[in-house]
């Protein structure tokens, strides 16, 4: 059953021809900054600095990060010296730019009804603006955030991927811990907002007027009927299991890194109900199985043409290694370096592998393909319990 909805901003709940705004929005930031770098300098590198955001895989590193690093040094300043001046911009004269957009008074209706019947809902937007551009763009279509508590806006802060990328959907379903299953995306754009976001499982509306018969669509009023019948629809993926199993291991990864970023120490070792994991107790779990129990398993069946794989009870290791008493940022860090690894493994291996057969002391026959879905599974289990953790303790 459907419980949660992405839902994209641009062209979906506003108005707003990116061709005719994108141009406004440089030639008000270059007006800006004119002061201190030349536009015809600076125009040129953040476009270079958005593409390089755009190819970003690297599921540690935010898109902000991405952006700042290229950014900054291009133009020869420090960071410190120009982006005071960029934050203005947002604050005085972004707010100008709701002139060349539209507001859609449907969007307002569709967002109350949806919270109204107890939907949870993201605002899947391209994350290549900082936080405050989104708001803005919410409060010009009608649905800011003081009046809908969203779960999660998608901004270049928080987030290690960009749209159409799998990994970007693949992250959200990290950071929510929700099977694809569960969840619906509405959109206007097939490439950007529909295809990625079935290829991994997800069902999916087009909100255009003039829908074509390859998604369910319609206007946004329509969506409210189309959600009632969704749960009973199934959808082919479109992408490659490999491909899907490799952006389910980034995003999950990404998921981690952001839900953890902002623990002190105090949060990482709390145990916000009694007999539940402790934040610090939940990485250390996953940082053990990746290295111990994921990686060999990989390793093995590569290697072996006749892998056996044995079965481990890993719950116990909490206690039995004290995980309590670790520290999280480095149970963190190791757990990056050991699922980089796997990743950087999976990366390289042929189509014909993901094939390979093994044999588990509990489950049977297997191939890798199997195993790897579980490792994904197992990180969804345990991104549930960790996004349950980190609410009741108010973070």
């Amino acid at each position: 059953m459907i419980s949660t909805l992405l839902i994209d901003l641009d062209n979906t709940l506003l108005g707003n021809d990116m061709e005719t705004f994108l141009p406004t929005y440089l030639q008000k930031l270059g007006a800006h900054l004119a002061d201190r770098i030349p536009p015809d300098q600076m125009i040129p590198e953040l476009l270079n600095g958005t593409r390089k955001m755009m190819e970003n895989f690297d599921p540690v590193v935010s898109l902000e990060q991405v952006f700042t690093q290229y950014f900054y040094p291009a133009l020869g300043m420090a960071e410190e010296t120009l982006k005071p001046q960029i934050d203005d911009f947002y604050d005085t004269v972004f707010p100008s730019l709701k002139a060349n957009t539209t507001r859609y008074p449907e969007s307002e209706r569709l967002m109350k009804r949806l919270f109204d019947a107890g939907y949870e809902i993201v605002i899947a937007t391209s994350p290549l603006f900082p936080r405050t551009a989104i708001l803005q763009r919410l409060d010009w279509a009608g649905v800011p955030v003081e009046r809908f508590d969203y779960s999660l806006i998608t901004s270049y802060e928080h987030f290690h991927f960009s749209k159409p990328h799998l990994e970007y959907y693949a992250e959200i379903l990290g950071r929510l811990g929700k099977p694809p299953h569960e969840t619906a995306m509405i959109g206007n754009d097939p490439e950007n907002d529909l295809a990625p976001a079935n290829a991994l499982g997800m069902t999916v509306f087009h909100a255009h007027a003039s829908s074509p018969d390859e998604y369910p669509g319609g206007s946004l009023e329509d969506a409210i009927p189309w959600l009632h019948e969704a749960s009973n629809q199934t959808k082919p993926q479109t992408a490659n299991q490999s491909q899907i199993l490799l952006a389910r291991h980034r995003g999950n990864l990404a998921a981690l890194v952001s839900m953890t970023k902002d623990l002190d120490d105090h949060a990482w070792g709390h145990r916000m109900v009694e007999n539940e994991w402790a934040p610090v107790e939940i990485v250390c779990h996953l940082r053990d199985v990746e290295s111990e129990v994921n990686l060999p398993r990989l390793r093995k069946i590569l290697s072996d043409p006749d892998p056996h794989l044995s079965s481990f009870d890993t719950d116990v290791w909490a206690e039995e290694r004290d995980y309590l008493c670790q520290s999280g940022p480095n149970a963190l860090s190791a757990y990056i370096d050991s699922r980089k690894e796997t990743i950087a493994i999976l990366e390289k291996i042929d189509s014909k592998d993901w094939s390979r057969p093994a044999r588990h002391s509990l489950f049977g026959p297997t191939t890798l393909i199997e195993v790897m879905n579980i490792a994904a599974e197992h990180d969804l289990l345990h991104l549930v319990q960790l996004r349950s953790t980190l609410a009741i303790g108010g973070i």
